[in-house]
Formats: C-alpha cells, sequence, structure tokens
C-alpha cells in the first residue's frame, strides 16, 4: 500500500488510479457522480502531496483522502478533495506541542505560496482582530496564518475552527476540531484536521450557491456586487469602532466569465 500520493484540484481520474492503484476505491452514486477515496491504518498513517501549479506541500498524518467530481462540469475532473489527518502520528499529545506542529503546518502551505484567502462578504481583518471577530461576531471566519495564537488563545477555539488559503487557481480550508473529553491543560489532548481543497471554478461556484450553480458564471457578477456589499457595510462597523482594516489584503482572481 503507497504510503504517500499526490493530488491537486482538477485532477483526472486517470492520472489519480495510475498513482494510487488499487488502493483508490470509486463509487458512482446518482446523478452520475463518481466518488474517489484512499484510506490508510490507524498504524501506518499516510502522506498527501497537495501540487497547486509549481508549488507542492506534504501533509502528514493523513487517516483518509476523498474527492468527487461533477457530472455538470465533467472537463474539470475532480474538483472537490476532503483530507482527513491527525496533527502527528501520535494520537495523543500535550495540547502545546500540537499548536506549534499545527502552526508549522500552516507556516509550511505559506512557505509552498499559499496566501490568505477571505470571503469576499467579510471584513479585511489580520492578527488578534480576525480571532476576535469570529469569537464575537460571526459563525465563520477565516484566521490569519500568520498570527501565531498564544497557548490561552489555542484552548479557547472553537470545533473547526478553519484558516483559508489560495494558490494558483485552488483553494484549501484547513479546520481543526480538539476532542472536547481532553481539554484538560494539565493531560494530553487529541486533534482532528479536515483539509478542503477545491478548485477555482468549483469555489466560486459556491458563492452563486447550489441553486444557480449550472449557470454560475452568469450569475457570479451580481453575487459578487452583494457580497461586496457586505463586506463594505462590517468594514464600516469596525472602522466606528476603531477596529483596524487590512487594507494591503487583496481577493483571489476572479475566473474567467467569458465564452
Amino acid at each position: 500500500m503507497p504510503r504517500k500520493i499526490e493530488i491537486h484540484a482538477n485532477q483526472s481520474a486517470k492520472e489519480l488510479l495510475k498513482l494510487g492503484g488499487d488502493q483508490v476505491k470509486v463509487i458512482n452514486r446518482p446523478p452520475g457522480v463518481n466518488f474517489y477515496s484512499i484510506d490508510w491504518p490507524r498504524s501506518s498513517l499516510g502522506t498527501v502531496q497537495i501540487r497547486s501549479g509549481a508549488h507542492v506541500v506534504e501533509i502528514p498524518s493523513v487517516l483518509g483522502v476523498a474527492g468527487s467530481d461533477d457530472p455538470n462540469f465533467a472537463e474539470e475532473n475532480i474538483i472537490n478533495w476532503q483530507i482527513y489527518a491527525g496533527i502527528s502520528d501520535q494520537e495523543l499529545m500535550n495540547h502545546d506541542e500540537a499548536r506549534q506542529r499545527f502552526f508549522a503546518i500552516l507556516q509550511s502551505l505559506r512557505n509552498a505560496g499559499w496566501v490568505r484567502a477571505v470571503r469576499v462578504s467579510e471584513p479585511r481583518l489580520k492578527g488578534r482582530e480576525a480571532l476576535h471577530y469570529l469569537q464575537t461576531r460571526a459563525l465563520v471566519y477565516s484566521l490569519d496564518p500568520d498570527y501565531v495564537l498564544s497557548l490561552k488563545e489555542w484552548m479557547s477555539l472553537e470545533d473547526r475552527t478553519t484558516w483559508s488559503f489560495y494558490c494558483d487557481h485552488a483553494y484549501l480550508d484547513i479546520s481543526i476540531t480538539r476532542d472536547p473529553s481532553r481539554n484538560d491543560l494539565a493531560k494530553p489532548g487529541a486533534y482532528f484536521v479536515e483539509y478542503s481543497l477545491r478548485s477555482e471554478n468549483e469555489r466560486w461556484r459556491a458563492v452563486v450557491g447550489p441553486a444557480k450553480r449550472v449557470n454560475w458564471k452568469a450569475e457570479l457578477p451580481a453575487a459578487l456586487s452583494a457580497q461586496q456589499r457586505l463586506r463594505a457595510l462590517a468594514e464600516d462597523e469596525l472602522k466606528k469602532n476603531h477596529i483596524p482594516i487590512d487594507e494591503a489584503y487583496r481577493d483571489p482572481p476572479v475566473p474567467r466569465l467569458g465564452p
């Protein structure tokens, strides 16, 4: 069984099967969606290499990886990937060690060319302001990967706290969850990390919503305008409260919408 597999957005099934061989399980479900998965035993965890253009980063301690396509966009091949992993091969570890290992993973992504991605509807905040916004004003918000949380801040995180990235026509969300029965700082904790890799087009289809995804290119300009207005309103309110906006942040490019 291969311990390492390379994936990327818009990867063809042919390429994946060539790399993974019999280890790849394929299931077809209505309405014609193909699901591809690879699992590793707890005793011999795998490694997933995520490629985006010329950039490659390794994800360690992987339990499984699963991808899917969409028959409406068959030419785009596999457009969604989910990677399920730990922070290390150890099931239990000191909470501060887990914090340091997790931020080392985020730094490896930054070193490989991935940059932060903030949803178009959300205010551009960084550092401690981003964390405070998530914990006091928002249900979901992408934290700043360049801001290393203190141990106290780390222990205050809710389940599925997320960091979002963009690199060369691909998007990656990283969410972390702590075993709620192991929150005692004096005892080892257990952590689960989920990586969600999407193609560029699939990310923007999510902006228009499931009901309009088939005609997403025609719908996207109006959806973007509405979301940009939401960001402007949120940032205006934050400015009134003397909370600095990250004016240097730039959104990832919108894909070409023409024929």
